[in-house]
């Protein structure tokens, strides 16, 4: 590695504030795909869409209905 000569204060200051600049970005991407891999591991995110809609669908059913239309589900899935 290269040691870099400085002539001045003001380059010196100047470095500095880019190097914080990109620590700070760098440290905002990280955040960002944090954010984005938690969201991608949440259980809904995991089962994929067809399960999503049906389980949308079986929402509207209420009471004996929906525990009618749960179990008939269940039996023709396992």
């Amino acid at each position: 590695m290269n040691t870099k000569v400085y002539r001045s204060y003001d380059e010196i200051n100047r470095d500095l504030e880019i190097m914080k600049v990109e620590k700070d970005l760098a440290y905002a991407r990280f955040k960002k795909d944090l954010e984005e891999t938690k969201e991608s591991l949440q259980p809904m995110n995991l089962m994929g869409e067809t399960p999503r809609k049906v389980l949308g669908v079986l929402g509207a059913f209420s009471g004996p209905l929906k525990s009618a239309a749960l179990t008939w589900l269940f039996k023709k899935m396992f």
